[in-house]
């Protein structure tokens, strides 16, 4: 989601990057030459970080309005404190690996310097598992803004059937997992009421506590899920040939770092 409350999503088999605008109810291509696009951020600023497939470790900012088309490969800088910036995390995993997330080896800080991407060492030397690139940042569908300090993440993984809750620490690295619910599939976002909505299959929708409370159903099964609009209460929901949207009652959950 851009500063504007847009969506922005890849197709990575065509390599392209499109935006919805929710204004104009339409979407258009932002990139049809984009290096292996895998994931994608925004800083305060609007500049689109995006985690790329290719090579080892790159990740490239870009303009997504800008007229000369220059794109910045971001250079990884050493793991270390940065209070006052927002990290930028994984959300879902095939399975949630805590002391890989628990301990970044690099982070890829955005050119406004308000955000960065925290990575493992996986990522940076470009480590391959049965034949592909295998990390958090790859793995992961959509990357998440960390809370406020003291408030939890949620990250959710299909495999482990499980919703996990953690805490976003300066470097960004997670502390404190425990299971927050027996749901788990490839997306989580959160509203600031603190309400968790996990794309497994239908989107659940559970409380802080970890009630249900709601059950979303959508027509395919959901892949990521993104709060955006002017007002935050659209919640945007990219599926396997098609994007559904739903306005909700509270806003999604910013960070105020």
């Amino acid at each position: 989601m851009d500063p504007a409350g847009d969506f922005y999503f890849v197709d990575a088999h065509w390599q392209r990057i499109y935006r919805w605008s929710e204004a104009k109810r339409q979407v258009s291509t932002v990139r049809d030459n984009p290096l292996d696009p895998v994931n994608l951020a925004f800083d305060k600023a609007g500049n689109l970080m995006v985690v790329s497939y290719a090579g080892a470790g790159v990740v490239y900012s870009f303009k997504p309005d800008a007229s000369d088309g220059g794109v910045t490969v971001l250079t990884p800088e050493p793991a270390a404190p940065r209070p006052g910036l927002i990290p930028l995390l994984p959300v879902s995993d095939w399975r949630v690996n805590p002391q890989a997330l628990g301990q970044p080896y690099r982070q890829y800080i955005s050119p406004d310097g308000s955000t960065f991407i925290p990575a493992g060492q996986d990522f940076v030397s470009g480590a391959m598992s049965w034949g592909v690139k295998s990390s958090a940042l790859l793995r992961g569908f959509g990357l998440s803004t960390a809370p406020p300090p003291g408030k939890p993440v949620y990250l959710t993984s299909e495999a482990e059937v499980t919703t996990w809750q953690a805490f976003a620490g300066p470097d960004g690295g997670l502390t404190d997992f425990k299971p927050f619910a027996n749901v788990g599939g490839e997306g989580v976002a959160v509203d600031e009421e603190g309400n968790v909505y996990i794309a497994a299959g239908q989107i659940w929708v559970f409380n802080p506590a970890g009630s249900l409370i709601d059950i979303i159903e959508v027509p395919e099964r959901p892949l990521q899920l993104v709060f955006g609009g002017k007002d935050r209460k659209t919640l945007f929901i990219p599926a396997r040939s098609s994007l559904y949207a739903v306005r909700t009652r509270f806003a999604g959950r910013q960070s105020n770092r």
